[in-house]
């Protein structure tokens, strides 16, 4: 299988060879009936160890906006629109992590940024 795949890797092709990379899609996270939650559209690196428990928060969020209205639509809008800045946080706050831990020199900032992590995670969702 592995010949194969590399049959059709050509110069062209789009290879991500990086160990650990995050994505982070802008809302809308669903389409008609269809919503996106967890890794689909916040996938994190691993240096906050948070992102299966915003993946949690992910499904509680949207449970509770489901229940709030009968309009799908404005629930699903009302679910992104909640979880956006806590979800951009934490991908964009666990990436500056690994940057920072590659750093000499770099602990207090990792230390702070660490901290106030972990501070705006403790907040309700």
């Amino acid at each position: 299988m592995i010949r194969e795949v590399r049959e059709h890797i050509g110069d062209d092709s789009r290879v991500l060879y990086r160990p650990m990379d995050n994505l982070l899609l802008p809302p809308p996270w669903h389409r008609g009936r269809v919503v996106l939650i967890g890794d689909a559209v916040h996938a994190t690196t691993p240096h906050l160890a948070a992102g299966a428990g915003i993946g949690i928060e992910d499904a509680i969020v949207l449970a509770e906006e489901l229940a709030a209205t009968t309009d799908l639509d404005d629930a699903l809008v009302s679910f992104a629109q909640r979880r956006w800045e806590r979800c951009r946080m934490v991908v964009h706050n666990s990436a500056r992590l690994g940057v920072l831990e590659a750093a000499p020199g770099s602990e207090p900032d990792y230390v702070d940024v660490q901290a106030e992590s972990y501070r705006l995670l403790a907040e309700p969702i």
